[in-house]
């Protein structure tokens, strides 16, 4: 099972007691995944598919709670060789449907649809969360933390609802970006805080702390690693000066000798060479008398200009 598979699995299985939020999560569901079937006599029919069997059981239970609509799922196997079920969720064609969809906020009294969201599911903090709930659980997908790039959607395909939807997550903290997709718009947030913040929004507890858990695991290694890159061009940096430092410094030897040195730069010139492993820090250490690591570094180059001058000459 996919990440997005179980935190849709997670968010079926919460308890939803107000009527309200059923409401908001159920026309979020329906306004993004429902398909309105035209019957005899004014009558309506409503269907929404869904591959995810927690979804369907979900939303099947949401509408037999809340409604006295004719609700029934049906299940069929998809032709492609993944054998893949597909889900779907079915309304009986009648009157009460028109009356469920302006309950929900879809349909004015000319039984004309409405687009966007109903402010009432705008105002209270609960069905906002709801309605992000349902939305998620109609069209959303969100990567596993553990591989690849942090990224959570929402596909939408009404520009009016794909605005609402995105000045309803305003007000609950949450900035998406979009981009076009075909007929669609793609509502997408990469930022992993915003992810985490999301899930928990929609309650998916779990999914949230393993998102958070990935998030500063991911963040420690990334630590680690520029730590031990850092340490390990620091290390070459000190091999490659010292491999020239003791270079220069042979070539005095065998010029001149190194007694013919003043004893402070002849002392650093014998601990290079004896110690090509060690940084200027540890060579001040090392001295007869400790000095500071400029002061090394100084001596170091005044041998360095030596030898130069001696090639020079």
């Amino acid at each position: 099972m996919t990440f997005a598979a179980e935190v849709k699995k997670e968010c079926s299985r919460l308890d939803t007691k107000d009527t309200c939020c059923t409401n908001a999560e159920l026309a979020a569901f329906v306004r993004l995944n429902g398909v309105l079937e035209l019957g005899g006599r004014g009558k309506l029919g409503l269907s929404m598919k869904t591959e995810n069997p927690a979804t369907a059981r979900r939303i099947y239970k949401l509408f037999k709670d809340t409604t006295d609509l004719t609700v029934n799922i049906y299940v069929k196997r998809k032709a492609k060789l993944n054998k893949n079920f597909s889900y779907m969720i079915s309304i009986r064609s009648s009157l009460a449907t028109k009356n469920f969809l302006m309950t929900l906020g879809m349909m004015d009294q000319s039984h004309s649809i409405i687009p966007g969201i109903a402010n009432k599911f705008i105002k209270k903090r609960c069905c906002r969360r709801s309605y992000l709930r349902g939305s998620f659980l109609a069209s959303g997908a969100v990567s596993d933390p553990k591989k690849g790039d942090y990224h959570c959607e929402i596909l939408t395909h009404d520009e009016i609802h794909k605005d609402k939807l995105v000045s309803l997550s305003k007000k609950e903290g949450l900035i998406w970006h979009e981009f076009k997709k075909k007929n669609h718009t793609v509502l997408y947030i990469k930022d992993s805080e915003q992810i985490t913040s999301f899930l928990a929004m929609i309650g998916a507890i779990n999914a949230s702390l393993a998102y958070e858990n990935a998030r500063v695991y991911r963040g420690m290694r990334n630590k680690i690693n520029r730590i031990v890159n850092s340490e390990t061009a620091n290390l070459n940096k000190t091999m490659q000066a010292s491999w020239r430092q003791s270079q220069k410094i042979e070539k005095i030897d065998s010029a001149i000798g190194l007694e013919s040195l003043p004893a402070g730069l002849q002392e650093i010139a014998r601990l290079r060479l004896e110690n090509p492993e060690y940084s200027l820090s540890e060579l001040a250490e090392s001295l007869s008398s400790p000095m500071s690591k400029s002061a090394v570094n100084y001596r170091l180059k005044k041998i360095e200009k030596m030898a130069d001058e001696l090639e020079g000459s």
